[in-house]
């Protein structure tokens, strides 16, 4: 179907919300019945999730549950709690059922602004457009509150969920730079991001009853999150360029969202740029070999590369004034930040407004945007934040705030240093290196397992170092005579950021050849 078939569509399930929204409380009514959509309503969000899940979309559970937001889990809640305590009038399911209409309708804006690109890019933002007219309408006050009210941020919180590949980000991202010129996109992309990332952290460390600056937790977070800080530059490029030419509160909203995405990282982002690159380095989608066999960046790589430099300059350049501005930001001097949120997925941060509905917890008329922003109606954005199952923490915002500000002062200082900390430049050294170097070899990765027995290299299934190479979690890797062999990017959080130079042996030439595009400048081969 073409985006016009699914938008008219849309319209009419807008045109029918009443009577909608009666058949949901007609569903809801008896506690034995599976909760359901009616049949028109599942087989467009069939159609819409076929098209999400062909683009490479595809879910996989993390912690059990999928993390989207899905008015059927919301509907399954309702009846558990309704049975916990007791079953409501007909008044209270009605205002409930219009909650699961708009959640509904919601996914499917979420999906259909991803389709905005399949008829052409051109006509992207005219149909981004339709997409928003679609959303003032279902935010018009006679349904439910709303959840968001920008339909630039369907594009991102469409792509919350854990999925199997990482190429489907990328190539939304390169059609936002290409066709999109609003930075609402990378302000939310920003923000969303970092908020995921700070919350990992935040999760591992508390987990692992570790600091969250304790080198094996950094390491276990950033291994999993190449394309999320990859992505992250994407965004804070075009943020930083037009932060250096903004005055007044469109310089102070750009500088919240530039601080709250360089918190995800501050010493990635911030401290070591040097380490930046081979970190958020995708082997499996930034190399690729020629026709005869010589290995080069793709397009995609290419891209990351200047993006990296622009981010170097920008960072460099900008990183005194940002350090002015977030004196004004200051979670230690408000009652809400959105640093002090914790929580897994962005879809966990819409259930819990969608259920505000069900627990009766007043949305004060906040959305989304809203509890990313560190201004305005800040009392209600914390009463609304404690009443989720997400965890908001002052001491966690003051934290997070005090490890970017550092950061930056650190970068103000040494503004044309890759490395603007205090600790040496490390190398990685290939075969042999100077007396005293440490021996790494624990942090290659073979599914040869007389290979590990004879070199010291960690034994991992095959199927297991496929699976963490198509995430990003090596710095390079190659299949030899069938058997894989992997380099983990652990090593750059467990040695290299520390100031140790690491000597790794048995490496194959062809994962040599890899490194030297994914660390050029790190690498020293004998």
């Amino acid at each position: 179907m073409t985006f016009g078939a699914h938008a008219a569509l849309l319209r009419e399930c807008l045109d029918r919300r009443q009577a909608i929204v009666e058949q949901i409380e007609n569903r809801l009514l008896n506690p034995r019945a599976q909760p359901g959509l009616p049949p028109d309503l599942s087989r467009l969000d069939a159609q819409l999730a076929a098209l999400h899940s062909a683009d490479g979309f595809e879910p996989i559970p993390f912690e059990g549950t999928s993390h989207e937001l899905d008015p059927l889990e919301l509907a399954v809640r309702a009846h558990r709690h309704w049975e916990h305590h007791r079953w409501p009038g007909r008044n209270v399911r009605l205002r409930y059922a219009a909650r699961l209409y708009s959640v509904f309708l919601f996914r499917q804006f979420e999906r259909l602004s991803l389709r905005i690109w399949d008829e052409g890019d051109d006509g992207a933002a005219d149909r981004l457009q339709e997409i928003q007219a679609l959303l003032d309408r279902l935010n018009d006050g006679t349904i439910a509150d709303p959840l968001v009210r920008d339909a630039r941020w369907l594009i991102q919180t469409a792509q919350g969920p854990l999925t199997r590949r990482l190429e489907p980000y990328f190539r939304i991202a390169e059609r936002i730079s290409a066709s999109l010129t609003s930075l609402e996109i990378h302000k939310a992309g920003a923000m969303l991001t970092a908020g995921h990332l700070r919350s990992q952290l935040r999760h591992r460390a508390s987990d692992t009853s570790r600091s969250i600056d304790d080198p094996d937790v950094l390491a276990i977070t950033r291994n999993s999150n190449s394309m999320d800080v990859a992505l992250l530059v994407r965004d804070l490029v075009p943020l930083l360029e037009a932060y250096g030419t903004a005055c007044g509160n469109d310089r102070l909203t750009l500088a919240d969202a530039i601080l709250q995405a360089l918190s995800a990282d501050p010493e990635l982002l911030l401290t070591r740029l040097d380490l930046l690159g081979p970190c958020t380095m995708i082997e499996d989608l930034f190399i690729q070999a020629g026709a005869e066999g010589h290995l080069h960046y793709t397009p995609t790589g290419d891209a990351h590369r200047q993006l990296l430099e622009s981010y170097a300059g920008l960072i460099g350049r900008h990183a005194a004034s940002l350090l002015e501005d977030a004196r004004r930001l200051d979670p230690r001097h408000s009652v809400y930040s959105p640093l002090g949120l914790a929580y897994g997925f962005c879809a966990d941060i819409l259930s819990s407004m969608a259920l505000d509905t069900l627990l009766s917890q007043a949305s004060f008329g906040l959305t989304l945007e809203d509890m990313f922003a560190s201004g305005g109606s800040l009392e209600n954005k914390r009463a609304r934040a404690d009443g989720w199952t997400a965890d908001y923490s002052d001491g966690w915002a003051a934290q997070m705030f005090e490890r970017t500000t550092s950061a930056l002062r650190a970068r103000a200082k040494h503004a044309d240093r890759a490395n603007a900390s205090d600790v040496p430049n490390a190398r990685l050294f290939i075969e042999s290196a100077p007396e005293g170097t440490l021996l790494a070899r624990e942090h290659c990765l073979t599914s040869d397992l007389q290979l590990a027995l004879a070199t010291g290299a960690t034994a991992f299934p095959r199927g297991q170092i496929v699976n963490d190479r198509n995430e990003g979690r090596f710095l390079a890797s190659a299949d030899v005579d069938g058997k894989w062999f992997g380099i983990s990017k652990v090593i750059l959080t467990l040695c290299t950021s520390h100031g140790q130079d690491a000597l790794l042996t048995g490496v194959p030439p062809l994962v040599v050849d890899r490194l030297r595009l994914t660390c050029p400048g790190l690498v020293v081969v004998a």
